[in-house]
């Protein structure tokens, strides 16, 4: 068993998960959700959000846990699970990134600029800005076709009744990734081809600019976990390998790749953590 803390992306909450949790419980982890400050239910005034926030909220989230976690980050959760990251890395076990934006390797980076170098992207035309208090809405009528095309649609129904307004600060933000924060830990990309809010040549581009251990693909829009909640379970599922994250018992599994690569791998159980 692993235990896995969610963080979702702009515009949307912890409830956007609701599908794949019991997806991911069934298959034995430990599965924690949260809401990042500023949205649904944990409503700030905009110039209270800042990235910093969102990884001092993780931290505190993980800390909670008690163990180290496996910390995924959908789209702009990428750039906070980075920042959490780069302030405490000894909590996570490893890092995921959903189709997700993430700071280069070494080199600050705002969401903002990659977001506007993506020439693909469909996200613009559904964007509606609120200068005054400094957020951005998500257009009705058009939130379904960028957000979630390949849902049924009772589903895709209930999420665009779901989003709520998005700070801009945390976009403008600058974040980085170095090798002693963030990249210190394992890094996989899942990539999800049909995306319209994050094209997959931007997807590509990001990928190149970090140390990935390895990059997943998922034949599904910005939204798998509301299209595809089994099949990206059985992915992350696969990413941790089944272990049991307290005690790090040897598995069958990493028995049988010390066979194939003819070397003696140490047991997990002796694996250091953080």
């Amino acid at each position: 068993m692993a235990a896995f803390l969610l963080i979702h992306g702009a515009w949307h909450d912890e409830r956007c998960w609701e599908l794949l949790v019991p997806e991911l419980a069934a298959r034995g982890h430990a599965v924690h959700t949260l809401t990042l400050p500023g949205h649904w239910n944990r409503a700030l005034p905009s110039y209270q959000i800042s990235l910093r926030r969102y990884g001092n909220a993780i931290c505190a989230a993980a800390q909670q846990i008690g163990e180290p976690v496996t910390l995924v980050g959908h789209s702009m959760g990428g750039m906070a699970i980075s920042r959490a990251a780069e302030m405490q890395p000894k909590l996570f076990d490893q890092l995921v990134y959903l189709t997700a934006y993430l700071p280069r390797l070494n080199k600050w980076t705002r969401m903002r600029s990659l977001a506007l170098s993506d020439e693909k992207t469909q996200l613009w035309p559904a964007v509606q800005t609120d200068w005054l208090r400094f957020r951005a809405h998500i257009r009705t009528e058009r939130a379904s076709e960028v957000f979630y095309h390949d849902c049924p649609k009772d589903i895709a129904d209930q999420a665009v009744e779901r989003l709520c307004s998005q700070s801009g600060l945390p976009i403008l933000e600058f974040a980085r990734i170095t090798s002693d924060g963030a990249a210190s830990r394992p890094m996989t990309y899942i990539e999800c081809l049909q995306d319209r809010v994050i094209s997959p040549e931007l997807q590509k581009q990001m990928q190149a600019h970090a140390p990935f251990k390895e990059v997943l693909t998922l034949d599904s829009s910005h939204s798998p976990f509301l299209s595809q909640p089994t099949a990206l379970a059985e992915m992350l599922h696969g990413i941790v390998g089944g272990r049991v994250s307290k005690q790090r018992t040897a598995s069958l599994r990493h028995a049988k790749l010390a066979e194939r690569k003819g070397v003696t791998l140490p047991p997990l159980a002796e694996a250091k953590v953080g």
